[in-house]
């Protein structure tokens, strides 16, 4: 067989050349079932499963293996767990030494960056082995046992996850070998980076059963730099989700997408759906934390952030805040102070000691409130609560002139974070997408205009008030 990837992909693996093992000998007589190879050359998540069970009842061991494999890959794409897949792979290679290569290929491939099993993400031992190996690994695909499509599709998953994908216009070309026309490689190629989007959305539309592609899409439509369209990447989301419901994955950036929105009754459902099938995923509980703490749910806030500070892993800097924001709201100033702190071990930002300043000044701690508001502003001069609280500590500890300063500056903070948001009302209002799209990103600019413009009229009383008592108990003329 001629070696049909290079001829379809163009890529540089940057390593030196390496002795290629020999491809054993395949046992002398194999099943093979046509039906079987049609699946997995169609190659969506329902056509394999049917594959594999295709292929098993009818004793076609190597197309069972390829159909196990294949759904291990799509798998770790569409954030499901795999492991049993990877298990019946392995156990169907058996002592083959023409299939274990694959097995050890398709293990280093890291999962989708929000699947449960985050662990194989900072897998420096496993990428160290891709590293080692995947020229090796390249070069034994053009020949190696299994079919032509099987071996295209883990060329392919081997590049996205350790290289570059690259094409030129001549490239997968259905004149170039058979199965660049394959469904199989062409969602391979498609759902490897947004730079193939439009490979993956055509195979979407001719293909029904492809609702593989939809996570992708969804994430293809967010993060479009010209046109981002959330309303589609929900609409791509929920389709995947109704299809794939254990994938913590799916939900996740759902439930994302609705935190975005401020929507904090959706992002909260879609947080625990994720949480349904992945009871410890890291992105899902601290979504359902701040989901919580929005809504103004603080003891279940609490309880949700402490399940992540047990797990002693992920997260535990946003899962310090958002606790010790909480007991602060129910006023347990000391539990509040200590969970700051702890905040403050993980990560430095301007919201961590705005809740800093805010527990000492309930503290009365007047001087240590001063000097968070004022750190906080000194990360972010865009923190219009730091100055304003600045000017409140600032007035109490009898510091005139050094409040009117303060609050000065919120006002002058307040008014540009008002304009920057009318603008992007009517940028939204001018720009592309549905109405009901432009209706929910206007509405939480709309929330937040509404708060913004109370605490400005708020500072120019304060200002006023300041003014004329330095009036009265200024000196009098000479």
């Amino acid at each position: 067989m001629r070696h049909f990837l290079l001829a379809l992909v163009l890529f540089s693996a940057g390593c030196a050349a390496r002795t290629v093992p020999s491809t054993a000998a395949a046992p002398p007589t194999l099943a093979f079932d046509d039906a079987a190879d049609a699946l997995i050359r169609r190659g969506c998540y329902r056509c394999l499963e049917q594959a594999f069970e295709q292929a098993q009842s009818h004793g076609a061991r190597v197309q069972a293996f390829e159909a196990a494999t294949l759904l291990t890959l799509r798998s770790k794409e569409l954030g499901l767990p795999g492991e049993e897949w990877l298990d019946k792979a392995r156990a169907l290679a058996g002592t083959d030494a023409s299939l274990l290569p694959y097995i050890e290929m398709v293990d280093v491939i890291p999962p989708d960056r929000l699947s449960e099993n985050r662990d194989a993400l900072f897998d420096i031992r496993r990428r160290t082995r891709a590293k080692n190996s995947l020229e090796m690994w390249r070069t034994y695909l053009q020949d190696g046992a299994g079919s032509d499509a099987f071996r295209a599709y883990l060329d392919v998953s081997l590049i996205c996850a350790f290289g570059t994908l690259k094409e030129t216009p001549e490239s997968f070309s259905s004149t170039l070998d058979p199965v660049a026309a394959t469904p199989l490689f062409q969602y391979g190629v498609g759902a490897c980076d947004v730079s193939h989007g439009a490979r993956l959305s055509a195979l979407r539309a001719s293909h029904a059963d492809f609702v593989d592609a939809d996570y992708a899409l969804g994430r293809y439509a967010l993060d479009d730099p010209l046109n981002p369209n959330a309303e589609e990447s929900l609409r791509r989301w929920e389709s995947a989700a109704q299809a794939f419901p254990r994938s913590p994955a799916i939900a996740t950036h759902i439930g994302n997408l609705f935190r975005m929105w401020e929507d904090w009754t959706p992002a909260l459902a879609a947080f625990d759906a994720a949480l349904a099938v992945a009871p410890t995923h890291p992105e899902a509980t601290i979504g359902r934390a701040i989901s919580l703490s929005r809504l103004e749910r603080s003891t279940e806030a609490i309880e949700t952030a402490t399940r992540l500070i047990d797990g002693g892993q992920w997260l535990l800097g946003e899962a310090y805040y958002w606790r010790g924001w909480n007991y602060l709201r129910l006023e347990n100033l000391q539990q509040a102070r200590a969970d700051a702190d702890r905040a403050r071990m993980y990560m430095s930002n301007s919201g961590v000691m705005v809740l800093s300043g805010v527990i000492e000044w309930r503290l009365e701690r007047l001087e240590n409130a001063e000097k968070d508001f004022e750190g906080a502003l000194a990360i972010d001069l865009g923190e219009c609560e730091a100055a304003f609280d600045l000017g409140v500590v600032r007035d109490q500890l009898g510091k005139m002139l050094e409040a009117l300063a303060a609050f000065k500056q919120s006002g002058q903070c307040y008014d540009l974070s008002i304009t920057l948001r009318r603008e992007a009302i009517e940028k939204i209002r001018n720009g592309p997408g549905t109405e009901s799209l432009k209706a929910r990103d206007s509405a939480r600019h709309e929330r937040v205009l509404v708060d913004l413009a109370e605490r400005r009229r708020e500072v120019t009383r304060i200002v006023e008030t300041i003014e004329r008592s330095r009036g009265r108990f200024s000196d009098p003329p000479r």
